[in-house]
């Protein structure tokens, strides 16, 4: 289980690294454990002149990152191969160099050598005709080339990195232009509104404009988000006036999160109500004051089935299941909204527990959350 538990904290802290560059080194210590070496970088080259546009590290000093930047990256014999990669290949030396040519070539003798590295593993995230983009695991002498499982931990790991760079480059220039940011939140699952100081839409990702369209117990009326039941109605108006007034000046005690009860008899939808700090509304979102998240229990998340399935080896219907549970969904509400029995539901659930080694229903929901990562906008 440290295997899965080294993946599964490489996959959360990639995705936390689209959100905030400065975590690109955690993350990359995480794959370079889960992989099994002592440094791993995350470069965007230049092609036409064999120079970064972009770079991060962990585990490789100062100093001969500087040496590398400035004079030993068009020296890299790596790079011709590596520049021929489809997205999501894997590269390693013995593909490459032999044992000779790496001594002949001064970017192994005297950079590498330097700080007690000489082999790799590397996977191509992105390769266009102007630029080519890898994350690569960096591995000593004594180490040795990367074994078979530590290849195939890499190849695990390419969708979720490649997915979260994605994010990262597209989230970049959000501080130069607002509508940035409103296209990345319309790939999200959940539905998202960004609500101005005087309690009117901003903007609604398309995830809630379907919401609304649905009718289901939120709508929008006016360019105002509208609730189904006095209930929902009362707390997510408590929730604005606590974003307007924080208790103590303290932003951090203003939101809410609360159900929305739906005529039809699905599972309510969730919703979150958080404040925007101050720099967010000048710098990436105009004049919005909050952010609402939306999320349907039984909405199909594809990244998260994808997910389940690849770490557990659940089938689609038994991730959806396990999906369910993890919105907390109970599950006959599941099975009467899917239009199952809930004899197939159990069956699922039996299946599930074997192939995540739970005996315990708390013991598997608590396995489930684990994989969850949070949106954070602070």
């Amino acid at each position: 289980m440290a295997e899965a538990d080294d993946y599964l904290a490489a996959v959360e802290a990639v995705y936390a690294a689209s959100l905030d560059a400065t975590l690109w080194p955690q993350a990359l210590a995480l794959i370079a454990r889960s992989v099994g070496g002592n440094a791993a970088t995350l470069e965007v080259l230049d092609k036409s002149i064999l120079r970064h546009r972009e770079y991060h590290s962990f585990g490789v000093p100062p100093v001969e990152q500087i040496a590398y930047l400035d004079h030993y990256a068009p020296l890299n014999p790596r790079l011709p191969f590596v520049f021929r990669q489809e997205a999501g290949e894997i590269a390693c030396d013995n593909q490459i160099l032999t044992e000779k040519e790496m001594d002949r070539s001064p970017f192994y003798a005297e950079l590498l050598s330097s700080i007690d590295f000489r082999y790799f593993l590397s996977a191509t995230l992105k390769n266009t005709g102007q630029e080519s983009t890898s994350v690569v695991v960096h591995r000593s002498p004594k180490q040795g080339h990367v074994d078979r499982a530590g290849i195939l931990r890499l190849e695990r790991l390419v969708s979720h990195v490649k997915g979260a760079f994605d994010v990262a480059q597209r989230l970049k220039g959000v501080g130069e232009a607002r509508h940035s940011l409103e296209h990345a939140l319309d790939w999200l699952a959940n539905g998202v509104v960004l609500i101005g100081a005087g309690g009117g839409m901003l903007y609604a990702n398309v995830a809630f404009q379907a919401i609304a369209r649905a009718d289901d117990g939120i709508w929008s009326r006016k360019g105002a988000i509208e609730f189904r039941t006095p209930e929902a109605r009362r707390r997510f108006d408590a929730a604005l006036a606590a974003v307007r007034r924080p208790r103590d000046g303290d932003p951090e005690t203003a939101g809410a999160d609360f159900p929305a009860p739906r005529p039809s008899g699905a599972p309510a939808y969730l919703v979150s109500v958080r404040p925007l700090p101050a720099s967010h509304r000048d710098r990436r979102l105009g004049s919005a004051a909050a952010i609402v998240f939306v999320r349907d229990p039984l909405s199909h998340n594809a990244a998260t089935i994808h997910m389940l399935r690849e770490v557990f080896g659940l089938t689609d219907a038994e991730a959806s299941v396990a999906q369910a549970l993890q919105a907390g969904v109970p599950p006959g509400d599941y099975a009467r909204a899917r239009a199952v029995s809930l004899n197939t539901v159990y069956t699922h659930l039996r299946k599930i527990k074997e192939k995540t080694d739970c005996s315990r229903m708390a013991e598997l929901i608590r396995k489930l959350n684990d994989l969850q990562v949070p949106l954070r906008i602070d």
